[in-house]
């Protein structure tokens, strides 16, 4: 016999008795896909001139709106679970500031409210963080805009509009999502 012979002999002999387990493919139905993404949601940095009107009467509070297309998903919508809300402050300002995050909907209605920021003046590393559970705040999946109302604090003193010093706010959300296959 040749050795090429005595060698195929050997592998169909190993395959044609080897272990084998058969495949359970009903496992894939107790599979959850957890994934977690995180974006950046608002970034802006104020000084003391954007408090003053265009008469030069000092304002103690500004409020912005941004759009948010996040739950236009439908994947995302239909399988989030949390979303954690994280804020990070620089407050250079001789006082303290306080910040209101808003989501709202289509029709500037609140439909979640986060806990009040407040930053205690020249604090250069506040870092905020709120967990919003989907189960009990089903109706945030209807934001379409984030609204942020910055005040100051009234000191009885004005503001100087030419100060540089800055308030810094960068905030970001993750989204925890869980799907079934």
């Amino acid at each position: 016999m040749k050795p090429l012979n005595k060698i195929s002999m050997f592998l169909c002999f190993l395959v044609l008795t080897s272990c084998y387990e058969s495949l359970d493919l009903n496992q894939l139905d107790d599979h959850v896909s957890k994934p977690v993404l995180t974006s950046s949601l608002t970034y802006f940095t104020l000084v003391s001139a954007q408090f003053f009107d265009s008469n030069g009467i000092q304002q103690n509070s500004i409020s912005d709106s941004t759009q948010f297309k996040g739950f236009e998903n439908s994947y995302i919508r239909d399988n989030l679970v949390k979303i954690d809300f994280n804020a990070e402050i620089k407050n250079e300002f001789d006082r303290e500031v306080s910040l209101q995050v808003d989501f709202l909907n289509n029709s500037n209605n609140v439909v979640y409210s986060f806990t009040t920021i407040l930053v205690e003046k020249e604090d250069l590393n506040f870092k905020f963080l709120e967990e919003i559970e989907i189960a009990s705040h089903p109706t945030i999946l209807n934001t379409t805009k984030v609204r942020i109302s910055t005040s100051i604090e009234n000191t009885g003193t004005q503001m100087n509009p030419n100060d540089t010093r800055e308030l810094v706010f960068k905030s970001s959300v993750t989204l925890f999502i869980e799907s079934s296959i």
